[in-house]
């Protein structure tokens, strides 16, 4: 009785939460598309992506990514590496990256990008060293001073311009979708 109680929980969470979104009200954030029976059970995230309830990505139109690159940044995980790029990048700007928790969520991502650069085709690698430059700027700006270490209960990062990172992200969006 006790795992059907854990098991129907966050089922029945996620039908409360998706109950309560409606796209047809304009103050929810939609986009104007209607919900058809192959998105149901579907949470949309910021960047344009939904989860499905058995774990797997798709965009918003329904169409999954083929490129392995776009959907490693796009999709594949509940808070995907775009959503992590913005909120990186709101941090980098706002001069938030001060401590080892902060830097580390950086630098972490850093390295997924990096990993998803190496097998992607030509331009889409391209757009992905672009979106990754203010965190690689970032990562060195304490790697490579010996002044500083990872571990420091404060750390300095010089203010880093991520104008170029958004407009990438924007760009290798539409490249994975177009």
């Amino acid at each position: 009785m006790r795992s059907t109680t854990l098991t129907m929980g966050p089922a029945l969470g996620l039908t409360l939460l998706l109950a309560g979104c409606s796209p047809d009200d304009p103050g929810a954030g939609s986009t104007g598309t209607a919900t058809t029976s192959a998105d149901a059970g579907a949470a949309a995230t910021t960047d344009g992506t939904a989860t499905t309830q058995d774990g797997s990505s798709t965009l918003a139109t329904g169409a999954p990514m083929t490129d392995e690159a776009c959907a490693g940044f796009f999709q594949n995980v509940p808070v995907t590496l775009a959503e992590r790029s913005e909120r990186a990048r709101a941090a980098l700007e706002a001069g938030d990256v001060v401590d080892p928790a902060s830097w580390a969520e950086v630098n972490l991502l850093k390295q997924r990008v990096e990993t998803l650069v190496v097998d992607a085709e030509d331009e889409t690698a391209a757009l992905l060293e672009r979106v990754n430059a203010p965190f690689e700027e970032a990562s060195a700006a304490v790697l490579d001073d010996p002044e500083q270490s990872p571990g420091d209960a404060e750390i300095t990062v010089p203010e880093i311009d991520v104008t170029d990172s958004a407009a990438a992200q924007e760009e290798l969006l539409a490249t994975c979708t177009g």
